[in-house]
């Protein structure tokens, strides 16, 4: 295993629990959260896009034949 598959295993791992988290905020009407929804979604959603850019980009990286 090379250094971009492990990385995109650990993107990938990263990108469940946000997934995970983003649905709890979205769901959720525990009184920690409902005060600050809005900023909460937006900060969710933008950590799940990065890490799943990031598990896919680490993921093709490896399965390039070239090495870099």
């Amino acid at each position: 295993m090379n250094k971009w598959k492990a990385l995109a295993i650990l993107f990938t791992l990263f990108s469940i629990g946000s997934l995970r988290e983003m649905f709890r905020i979205l769901t959720s009407d525990a009184p920690d959260i409902a005060p600050n929804r809005r900023e909460l979604i937006i900060i969710s959603l933008i950590i799940t896009s990065v890490a799943i850019f990031f598990a896919i980009r680490f993921w093709r990286k490896a399965s390039d034949k070239r090495l870099y």
